[in-house]
Formats: C-alpha cells, sequence, structure tokens
C-alpha cells in the first residue's frame, strides 16, 4: 500500500511540475517573442533615420527613379509585379543600407518567372559595390533555379541579366518570360538618360 502511495504522488509531483514548466514557458516565451519581434522593428527604423530615409510609402524609391523605372519595364513588360521593399534590398540583394541612397524596382510573382528591373541610386564612391553585390545575387538565382527543371527557361534568362551602373546609378534587369526586347540597349538608354 505505501509503495502505492508512493507512485500516485510521484506521478502526481511529475504532472505538477510538468504543468507548472508549460505555464512558465507560454508567458516567458510570449514575452520574449513580443520583444524579440520589436527589436527589429525599432532597430529597422533607427537604421533608416541614421540613413535618412523614411518607412512609408516612400520605401520603394523616389519618385526621381519612376521614369527609369517605366522605360525598362517597357522593354521587359513583367507579369504579376510585386514592389521590391527595403526588406528585398537588404535581405534578398544583400545591400546595405547606407550603401543606397534610394531605389525603385519590382519583380515577378509567378512562379518561374525571374522577371526584375531595379533600379538603384548609389551613395557615393558604392555604385561597384552595389553591382558586385548585385552578381552574386544573380549568381544565386541561377543556383536556385538551376534546381528545378520547369524553371529552365527562369534560369537562362538569370544568367542573361543585365547589370549595369555607374557613379549615380546601378541598374539590374532580369528578363520576364514574356520579354523580347534588347534589355541591354535599354538599360545604356536608361543610364545615359539619367546621367544628363
Amino acid at each position: 500500500m505505501d509503495m502505492m502511495k508512493r507512485n500516485v504522488l510521484v506521478s502526481l509531483t511529475a504532472v505538477m511540475l510538468c504543468a507548472a514548466l508549460l505555464a512558465g514557458c507560454g508567458s516567458s516565451s510570449s514575452g520574449s517573442s513580443s520583444t524579440a519581434a520589436s527589436e527589429p522593428a525599432s532597430s529597422a527604423a533607427s537604421a533608416a533615420s541614421e540613413a535618412g530615409t523614411e518607412t512609408s510609402a516612400e520605401e520603394n524609391g523616389s519618385s526621381d527613379l519612376d521614369a527609369a523605372v517605366s522605360q525598362l519595364l517597357e522593354a521587359n513588360p513583367i507579369s504579376n509585379q510585386f514592389e521590391i521593399t527595403a526588406m528585398n534590398i537588404e535581405y534578398d540583394f544583400g545591400l546595405a543600407a547606407e550603401d543606397v541612397v534610394t531605389y525603385k524596382g519590382v519583380k515577378s510573382n509567378d512562379n518561374g518567372d525571374a522577371g526584375l528591373v531595379l533600379v538603384i541610386q548609389p551613395a557615393e564612391g558604392k555604385a561597384e559595390t552595389i553591382c558586385q553585390q548585385l552578381e552574386t545575387y544573380k549568381e544565386d538565382q541561377v543556383a536556385f533555379y538551376g534546381n528545378y527543371a520547369e524553371f529552365a527557361q527562369a534560369q537562362s534568362n538569370v544568367e542573361n541579366a543585365v547589370i549595369s551602373g555607374r557613379d549615380n546609378l546601378v541598374v539590374m534587369v532580369i528578363a520576364s518570360n514574356e520579354a523580347s526586347g534588347d534589355l541591354s540597349q535599354a538599360v545604356d538608354e536608361v543610364i545615359n538618360d539619367y546621367a544628363n
């Protein structure tokens, strides 16, 4: 009988400890996740204010680059467009916020269509750094699409991406599956127009 009482007591103690641990984990987890969620937002906001940019609707660049993006989209119509955001600039393209004065761009949101138009006004002396990082992005995308036989067209489009830059402007264009124009010429025209 004593053995049975001891087993019940041990089992009851184990259940109470588990309940206490679960309750403790639940409250500390939600507290830390809200803290963790607010930290990146506040550091992103402070980084944006340090860089002199606003985190608002202007996040996808300045209206100064609208004409350049529109001109490139005429040569490279992109289906199901979504706007490139500050998060994409930093995490997808690997560009440092302090290297980019402003930017504007769109990318296809269709599976297997790597279409992209991105125009960047670099910080002083950063055009070459940005071009090199965009080359790295291009290589990563080629490797990604190379994993899927059904995305052979997208892989080819990325391999033939046009990346060009001068001190005051950097442009990257990846043909959409629907594009048929000469993208190199379109990029050259935009860069020359912007230089004047």
